[in-house]
C-alpha cells in the first residue's frame, strides 16, 4: 500500500513538472509597410512579408520564436532546403528573454524546413518556395481547378470575381477611381516585390497610363498580358505562389489561414489603411475570448475564427487552427454577397428568433447571443444547475432586441435602440472618431470599444439621437413616470448606477440571502430564484449596464425583484410618460406652408423649440416655456419664409437634438 501511494505520488509530481516544463514554439511575423516605415532608427524590419509559409522566391521571411521562459542556449537551423541553396539566416532581433525574431530569404523554388532549439524543447517550421502564375496563369491554374464545383472544392472563382480584389483595378484604370497613381500597385496586385524575381507582377514590362478612362484597362492587357495576368488582388496574394501547387498541399505548397498579418500586409498604415491598427486594439485581436476556453465543438464557433467560419458552412468539430477573431473570419474575402463582404448578416437566437432586421449588425449578434432559451432553460432549471447557470458569456445581441430573457409570461417595454440605431451594434461601436488610432484614447471603428484605455466614454455615439449627455455613458438617466430614482434609494443618478443598485438590491434577494455576493444555485432553490438568477447574469452578462435596452433592463430587474419580495415590482413601470427625451421628423417633410414637429420629454423642464435658416441663422422660436413630463406637438408656419433647407432644435436643461427639414413652395 506504501509503494502505490508512494507511485502516485511521485507520478503526480513528474506529471506536475513536465506540465510547467519549459515549451517553445515558432510562428511567422508578419511585416506591413507601415512596420517598415515606422522602424526608422533599426530598421531590421527593411521589406514587407504576409507572413505566410508558402511565399515568392527572394521573399524575406521574418520568425519570431516564443518560450515559456527565458531562452537556453537559443539556436536556428536550416534543417532542409532544396538542392543548390545557399539560404542564410538573417540577423537576430532579441524581444526579450523568452522572444526572438529572426530572418531568412528563400533563394531557389522548394521546401525549406527551419528548427529552433532552445535547451532540450525544439520547434520546427517548413516553408515552400515558388512562383507566382496569376489567376488564370496558362493551360493549368488557380481557375482550372476553382472555377466551378468540381471534386469536392467549391465554386470560389466566381464568387471572388465579383469582389472589389478582383474589380478595383478595372475600375481604376477605366477612371471610376478619383485617386490611383504607381504607388498604389504594390498593394494592388499580385506577387509585387522589386527584391525578388519570382515571377510577380512587377517582374513584367508594365507602363502606367498617362490617362485613366473607359477602356484603357483592357488596353493594358492587350499591352502587357504578362503584368495584367497578375493584376488585381489574386488568389495568390493571400495564399502564396502556385507554382508547386498543381493539387499538392504537402510543404505548404499552397496555404490558407485566417492570420490578420495577410490583410495587414496592404491594410496597415496610413490615412486610407488604418483599419488593422483599430483590430490590434480591440479585445478580438488580443483572443481574451479564448483563453479559457476548451476546443469543444459547443463553444469554438464563437471563441476561434476557423470555428465560426465552419459553422457557417454547416461544419462542426474541434479545430486545429485556434486563431482569434480576425479580419476574415468576418470578411469573406471570396465573395460580395453581403455588405464589406460580410460573411452573414442573419442570425438565430437560442429562442428561435431569426434576426434578419439588424443591417451590418446582425453578424455581431450571430455570436453576441445567449446560450440558452430562457424560458425552458429556467423551468427545467434542475437540470442545467452548475457555476455557470444563466445565458452564458456575451447576450448582448439578446439584450438589445428585448428577448429571451425570463419573463414568467409577462410582456416587458422596450427602448428603441434596435429599431432606431441604424446598422444596431455597429451604429454605436464602430461610430468615427478622431482618435481611434491613439491606444489610450482609441474607440469605435474596428476597435469596436466604447470605453478607451483611460475609461473615457465614446458619448459621440449618442449625440445624435441623445444631443449632449455629458461625459460618461453613467450620467445619462432613464425617466419612469418623471423619476430618474429607479433603484429607490432617494437620489435620483444615471441609468448604469441605478442598475448596478437594482442588481446589488436582487443579489440581497437571493441565496445565500444577505449577501452583495450571489451563491451558486443547487438543488435548494426556487424556480422564481433560478429565473432571477438568470435575470441578474443575464443583465450582469450583457455588461452595458443597461445601455443596450434601457426599459427591458429595468423591466427585468422590477419582475425579478417582484417575485422575490423586495420593494420595487414590474406595476412601477406602468405609466403613460415617456422615458427619454426624443425629438422626432417632422411631418410632412418637404411640406408648405405648415408642418408639426412631435417631441418627448422625461421631466418637467424648460423647452425651446428654435428654427434655423441654411446658414444657421435663428429665424423662429415656436416653443419657449417650462413644461411638464409628457408628449408633445407644435406647429410651425412658413407662409413669410422662402423656400428651402432649414433646422429645428429642441433644447431642454438636459437635452439638445437638431433635425433638419424643407419647406417646399
Amino acid at each position: 500500500m506504501k509503494k502505490s501511494v508512494l507511485l502516485f505520488f511521485f507520478l503526480l509530481t513528474v506529471g506536475t513538472m513536465l506540465s510547467f516544463a519549459q515549451t517553445v514554439t515558432v510562428t511567422t511575423y508578419g511585416v506591413s509597410s507601415y512596420d517598415v516605415a515606422i522602424d526608422s532608427v533599426e530598421h531590421y524590419f527593411d521589406r514587407s512579408y504576409n507572413g505566410l509559409r508558402n511565399v515568392g522566391i527572394e521573399t524575406k521571411v521574418f520568425l519570431i520564436a516564443k518560450s515559456t521562459e527565458a531562452f537556453v542556449n537559443p539556436t536556428w537551423e536550416v534543417i532542409e532546403k532544396p538542392t543548390g541553396s545557399n539560404v542564410q539566416f538573417g540577423a537576430v532581433k532579441v524581444i526579450d528573454a523568452s522572444k526572438q525574431i529572426i530572418t531568412f530569404i528563400p533563394d531557389i523554388q522548394g521546401t525549406y524546413k527551419v528548427k529552433f532549439t532552445s535547451g532540450t524543447q525544439t520547434a520546427e517550421m517548413v516553408f515552400n518556395a515558388a512562383r507566382y502564375l496569376g489567376v488564370e496563369g496558362g493551360t493549368v491554374s488557380c481557375k482550372t481547378c476553382h472555377q466551378y464545383s468540381i471534386a469536392g472544392l467549391p465554386d470560389i472563382y466566381n464568387p471572388w470575381s465579383a469582389t472589389g480584389h478582383a474589380l478595383d483595378n478595372k475600375k481604376a484604370f477605366d477612371g471610376e477611381f478619383g485617386f490611383f497613381i504607381p504607388s498604389c500597385m504594390p498593394c494592388h496586385t499580385t506577387g509585387f516585390d522589386p527584391n525578388a524575381n519570382n515571377d510577380g507582377f512587377d517582374d513584367f514590362p508594365f507602363v502606367f497610363p498617362a490617362v485613366r478612362q473607359p477602356g484603357v484597362y483592357n488596353q493594358l492587357v492587350a499591352l502587357y498580358p504578362e503584368a495584367m495576368g497578375r493584376s488585381s488582388i489574386q488568389c495568390e496574394a493571400c495564399h502564396g505562389p502556385g507554382s508547386n501547387h498543381f493539387a499538392n498541399v504537402d510543404n505548404a505548397k499552397i496555404v490558407s489561414t485566417l492570420s490578420a498579418d495577410v490583410c495587414s500586409y496592404c491594410h496597415k498604415g496610413g490615412e486610407e489603411n488604418d483599419i488593422p491598427l483599430q483590430y490590434d486594439l480591440s479585445l478580438h485581436a488580443q483572443g481574451i475570448h479564448q483563453s479559457h476556453v476548451p476546443n469543444i465543438p459547443s463553444c469554438n464557433p464563437c471563441h476561434y475564427g476557423k470555428a465560426y467560419i465552419n459553422k457557417l458552412n454547416g461544419v462542426s468539430g474541434p479545430v486545429t487552427e485556434k486563431a482569434p477573431i480576425t479580419c476574415s473570419t468576418c470578411h469573406d474575402p471570396h465573395d460580395a454577397t453581403n455588405t464589406y463582404q460580410l460573411r452573414t448578416v442573419t442570425a438565430k437566437l437560442e429562442n428561435g428568433l431569426i434576426v434578419d432586421n439588424a443591417g451590418v449588425g446582425g453578424l455581431c449578434i450571430s455570436c453576441h447571443r445567449s446560450r440558452a432559451n430562457a424560458t425552458p432553460y429556467v423551468t427545467n432549471y434542475l437540470k442545467n444547475l452548475g457555476p455557470y447557470f444563466g445565458p452564458h458569456d456575451g447576450p448582448e445581441g439578446d439584450m438589445l432586441i428585448g428577448t429571451n430573457g425570463y419573463t414568467w409570461g409577462q410582456n416587458i417595454d422596450q427602448s428603441p435602440h434596435f429599431e432606431d440605431v441604424e446598422n444596431t451594434c455597429v451604429g454605436c461601436h464602430m461610430y468615427e472618431n478622431d482618435n481611434v488610432l491613439n491606444p489610450n484614447l482609441s474607440v469605435g471603428g474596428h476597435t469596436f470599444n466604447m470605453t478607451n484605455a483611460l475609461g473615457q466614454d465614446n458619448v459621440k455615439a449618442c449625440v445624435n439621437c441623445h444631443g449632449n449627455i455629458g461625459t460618461d455613458f453613467d450620467q445619462k438617466k432613464l425617466y419612469i413616470n418623471g423619476n430618474a430614482d429607479l433603484d429607490k434609494n432617494g437620489v435620483a443618478e444615471g441609468l448604469q448606477i441605478e442598475v448596478e443598485g437594482l442588481l446589488h438590491q436582487l443579489a440581497l434577494l437571493l441565496p445565500p440571502y444577505g449577501s452583495p455576493v450571489v451563491g451558486q444555485i443547487d438543488s435548494t432553490w426556487t424556480q422564481d430564484e433560478a429565473g432571477a438568477l438568470y435575470n441578474y447574469r443575464f443583465i450582469e452578462h450583457d455588461r452595458s449596464l443597461g445601455i443596450h435596452n434601457p426599459r427591458f433592463t429595468i423591466g427585468l430587474l422590477y419582475l425579478s425583484i417582484g417575485k422575490l419580495g423586495g420593494t420595487v415590482s414590474i406595476d412601477d413601470l406602468n405609466s403613460e410618460l415617456p422615458s427619454s427625451y426624443t425629438l422626432s421628423n417632422n411631418y410632412p417633410n418637404p411640406f408648405n406652408p405648415t408642418t408639426t414637429i412631435n417631441f418627448s420629454i422625461p421631466e418637467q423642464t424648460n423647452v425651446k423649440v428654435i428654427i434655423y435658416d441654411a446658414l444657421g441663422n435663428q429665424v423662429d422660436v415656436i416653443t419657449n416655456e417650462v413644461k411638464p413630463a409628457g408628449n408633445y406637438s407644435v406647429k410651425w408656419n412658413a407662409v413669410n419664409y422662402a423656400s428651402g433647407i432649414y433646422f429645428y432644435k429642441l433644447e431642454t436643461n438636459n437635452f439638445v437634438q437638431v433635425r433638419k427639414m424643407v419647406l417646399m413652395k
